[in-house]
């Protein structure tokens, strides 16, 4: 029986209605939010991909794409970005969404590698689409719980950033018993919370105990369901593809205005200027504080100077704005990021919390006195599931693989079926000892939970033969195989 994760229902008796009830009312709105990047974000492949190849240079695999969306012997299914920038695609598995390697950079007008591949030798057809990865990107989300990412079909019911993502859910609305959220009404912690969900990178975002991000709706508190962190050296270091909200708050112009400037000072969610408009349509916004600031103020280009397009720290060949509103043109970065250490940007700063935001950042950047951080943080936390498997990781990197164990299973039973890291984590444990039966046992629930499951797979294989079991071993490599960076060779 497939279960429905229900993201829709868990915090209101509203549900989503779509796009479509809110056009009956406001058409014109419609018609104009249509054509704004939010709305474009995300879609079913249709034929209208731009053909292309490229050779990645890491491994030197020959990609080519052409207009249906087939490359390497898959055919891609959906896409998320707005084409802006770019964007990338994901293709279906049998009910399993994964990401493609290759992303459509359209300011640069090429196919590349997708932001995390570029220096990959292998790289595979195997990264899991989760939830989170769709929830800024496409409306009403359908994953299937239990899994890390299958979803029903259709994986999503709205195309793009719909209308009730800003103003709530709307099936009350429709009916004449509630009204709908107006963001620019709301006090300011819970107004800008609505465009923190999808613009506030972070170094880690963790969520709160019990709570998800895909729970909220506009209206709510953000820090009521997840903790963002960044470094204490300042804003990140960088433009990052999600990251505008921590640049903005680091500016000398936020800081100056305090709660009165938002994002909706500058920008109408609803619409976007025409290109040829773009530069005027700006520069009023910066002269309604700024009107002294140049003579012949008002030919100039304000956002050329002190919001320049920047390459992405983590958007692979994307170019976007930096919003830290630099005074000097040539400022490159607001502060150093030298320290190791994180704060809150937004949320609790509480053990919990701050020792997965150090566990996360730790583990991903090698760093050993983040790793010693979050080890000092967690084990004073009463255990829930994410606390259990993020110090379990720790400590099994530090081959404490008993107390790694125990912790897993503690995962496992606050959380069933439990966390994917535990089930694969564990496996690596008993096959460590030759304990074969029981690592296949925690392998193959893994791969359940996501037929991708890579390292699952790997260590399945020779398990599998150290027990004489030739022909499973031969399967699971086959289906390893569809994973592989080029296509698996056709049988004759």
């Amino acid at each position: 029986m497939i279960i429905l994760w229900p993201m829709t229902l868990l915090l209101a008796q509203a549900t989503f209605t779509g796009n479509l009830a809110c056009r009956k009312c406001h058409p014109a709105i419609y018609a104009k939010y249509q054509s704004t990047p939010m709305a474009r974000s995300s879609g079913v492949v249709a034929g209208d991909v731009v053909a292309g190849s490229f050779q990645h240079p890491a491994s030197g695999f020959q990609f080519s794409v052409d207009q249906q969306g087939l490359v390497a012997g898959r055919k891609l299914t959906h896409y998320v970005g707005s084409g802006a920038a770019g964007r990338s695609y994901f293709y279906g598995l049998g009910g399993f969404l994964f990401q493609a390697p290759v992303t459509w950079y359209a300011q640069k007008g090429r196919w590349d590698m997708s932001p995390g591949y570029e220096q990959d030798r292998d790289p595979a057809w195997n990264r899991a689409v989760t939830p989170n990865c769709l929830f800024c990107h496409a409306s009403q989300v359908r994953p299937i719980y239990g899994t890390e990412n299958g979803y029903a079909d259709p994986p999503f019911l709205q195309d793009g950033v719909g209308c009730e993502r800003c103003h709530g859910a709307g099936s009350e609305h429709v009916q004449g018993k509630a009204k709908m959220v107006n963001p620019a009404k709301l006090d300011p912690t819970r107004r800008d919370s609505v465009c923190s969900q999808c613009h506030l990178a972070g170094e880690a975002r963790v969520e709160k105990s019990g709570k998800s991000l895909g729970a909220y709706r506009a209206g709510d508190l953000l820090s009521d369901f997840v903790s963002y962190f960044v470094l204490t050296g300042g804003s990140g270091g960088g433009v990052k593809a999600t990251g505008y909200v921590e640049r903005f708050a680091a500016s000398r112009c936020k800081q100056a205005s305090g709660d009165k400037l938002w994002c909706a000072t500058c920008h109408d969610p609803h619409s976007v200027p025409e290109a040829q408009q773009r530069v005027a349509y700006f520069r009023e916004k910066c002269l309604a504080c700024h009107q002294q600031a140049h003579k012949n103020t008002a030919e100039r280009d304000c956002m050329s100077c002190h919001m320049p397009r920047a390459q992405a720290a983590d958007g692979g060949h994307g170019v976007l704005t930096d919003h830290a509103i630099l005074k000097k043109p040539t400022g490159a970065a607001l502060h150093s990021e030298s320290s190791w250490k994180l704060k809150a940007f937004l949320g609790e700063e509480s053990p919990r919390e701050t020792g997965i935001a150090y566990a996360e950042v730790g583990v991903r950047t090698g760093n050993r006195n983040q790793q010693d951080e979050a080890i000092r943080l967690l084990s004073r936390c009463k255990l829930d599931a994410e606390v259990a498997v993020r110090l379990g990781d720790l400590l099994q990197r530090q081959g404490k693989t008993r107390e790694a164990e125990a912790l897993y299973q503690a995962a496992i039973r606050l959380q069933p079926p439990g966390p994917l890291v535990a089930l694969v984590n564990l496996g690596v444990i008993h096959g460590s000892r030759a304990e074969y039966e029981e690592a296949i046992r925690w392998w193959r629930a893994a791969i359940e939970r996501n037929p991708g499951q890579r390292e699952a797979m790997v260590n399945l294989i020779p398990a599998l033969r150290a027990l004489g079991r030739a022909e499973e071993a031969a399967r699971v490599e086959e289906s390893l195989r569809r994973f592989a960076a080029q296509p698996p060779a056709k049988k004759r």
